[in-house]
């Protein structure tokens, strides 16, 4: 998700709430509405490769229900129809972000898209029992592949829930697919035996140039310390290291991302996600 400089909550969510408009346009209508968009090449992909995805985009709206306190979903995501298992994978993450319950990937039990919609609106109908007046709940799917790579896919996965209070909830994931195996990949496969000391370590490095940018001027470092992150990712730039809202900064200041230049991982990463 976009990081942002200098903004407060409330612009925050108007950002968000923005961002949700424009995947509602066109898509009004209750229930169902989901458009498989047919095959589509993403970051040059040939139409035989393994991994290639198709646009899963849905609109749906709490049933049974009247007014402005509805819940809805929106998604705008993808799967790999040649892997359904891996497309398993991504929908059970991405519905582990936007259901605001953490960052575990088996917490959503939710089979399908219809299944996991089914979950958002009877916590928002709990959610109005308990506290008359409550807005509807809202969760947004998003997933987008961010870098096409000869070892590896990374996908970009990011929820969003709204469940009252002064703002959503957003979570990002990085979804790094083996292409040889297909597989889902973590930071510690990743990396060479024995190296996370030197990955912790490159990682505070790009803290501290981070701390130096106009991002985090005015930061109290002492509020808030740096802290680790495994949600890393290999892309063009470097070691992409992404946080949450609250990690690192406030919420005004979205979710940091700290960059690791691939230089300063000769002999930490294992050299086929070197590029």
């Amino acid at each position: 998700m976009t990081t942002t400089n200098a903004m407060d909550a409330e612009g925050i969510e108007a950002m968000f709430k923005e961002e949700r408009k424009r995947y509602r346009k066109g898509m009004a209508g209750a229930g169902l509405a989901l458009l498989l968009a047919g095959c589509q090449g993403m970051g040059g992909w040939q139409a035989e490769d393994p991994l290639r995805t198709e646009p899963v985009v849905a609109s749906l709206e709490e049933p049974n229900c009247a007014g402005d306190r509805c819940a809805t979903v929106e998604a705008d995501y993808l799967r790999f129809p040649d892997a359904p298992a891996l497309s398993r994978t991504l929908e059970q993450r991405l519905f582990s972000l936007a259901s605001g319950l953490g960052e575990d990937p088996d917490v959503s039990r939710a089979e399908d898209l219809q299944a996991f919609a089914d979950e958002i609106f009877a916590a928002s109908r709990q959610g109005r029992r308990d506290v008359p007046g409550l807005p509807g709940y809202q969760a947004d799917l998003r997933a987008k592949v961010v870098s096409s790579q000869d070892a590896v896919v990374v996908v970009e996965l990011d929820g969003y829930l709204f469940s009252g209070g002064a703002h959503g909830l957003p979570l990002t994931r990085y979804l790094v697919i083996d292409r040889e195996t297909q597989q889902p990949l973590t930071l510690e496969t990743m990396l060479l035996p024995g190296q996370r000391p030197a990955y912790v370590a490159a990682l505070q490095r790009a803290h501290r140039r981070w701390l130096r940018s106009a991002q985090a001027s005015g930061l109290s470092r002492t509020q808030w310390p740096f802290v680790v992150s495994d949600n890393a990712a290999p892309l063009d730039s470097g070691l992409s290291v992404s946080y949450q809202v609250y990690d690192l900064a406030p919420y005004a200041l979205g979710q940091p991302e700290l960059t690791i230049p691939y230089e300063e991982l000769d002999g930490v990463l294992k050299p086929r996600y070197l590029p």
